[in-house]
């Protein structure tokens, strides 16, 4: 039986945003379940965005097929999940053992990277960036949608907890 092999991709936490988060534990019960409603609405649409730019990628119905795992998760912080046991490929491979080879690729002449007749298992590996590489589909829609996604969530946390101190429910 196969592993269970998920990623989840969250924001990257700094001192500024760990006091935001410290004052948004202070806030009543329903002020947090609203504000993790409307942060779910953001990763809500950059699960969609990455599904979409599945369809874009090099072996885009091996991408398809993991990209239908993306899922967006109800927290304080925009994040999603992608991979896990539940989408199952032929061979008894499951969406989370091909996620990462069908983001980055392989090199072709790694174990793999090929089949021994000849086909590939994933696409070439993607080109280089900083200390990894770029990737096909989701780190690219990361990387474009992180100004929007940060916009997005600075509105959604400084509505909430401005309607908080006021004493309003939203």
């Amino acid at each position: 039986m196969a592993e269970k092999q998920t990623i989840r991709f969250k924001m990257d936490i700094d001192d500024e945003v760990r006091k935001l988060l410290k004052d948004l534990n202070e806030m009543d019960a329903e002020s947090k379940t609203t504000l993790k409603e409307k942060v779910k609405g953001i990763a809500t649409w950059v699960a969609e965005d990455i599904k979409a730019q599945a369809s874009y990628a090099p072996m885009y119905k091996q991408a398809y097929k993991v990209a239908q795992t993306t899922r967006a998760n109800k927290d304080r912080v925009p994040n999603i999940t992608i991979g896990g046991s539940r989408v199952k490929f032929s061979g008894g491979a499951v969406s989370g053992d091909v996620l990462i080879g069908s983001e980055f690729g392989a090199d072709p002449t790694s174990a793999n990277g090929a089949f021994p007749n000849g086909g590939r298992r994933f696409p070439y590996r993607s080109p280089k960036r900083g200390q990894g590489n770029e990737g096909y589909w989701i780190f690219p829609t990361l990387r474009a949608s992180q100004p929007k996604i940060t916009r997005e969530w600075h509105e959604a946390c400084d509505e909430v907890l401005s309607n908080w101190t006021k004493g309003v429910s939203i």
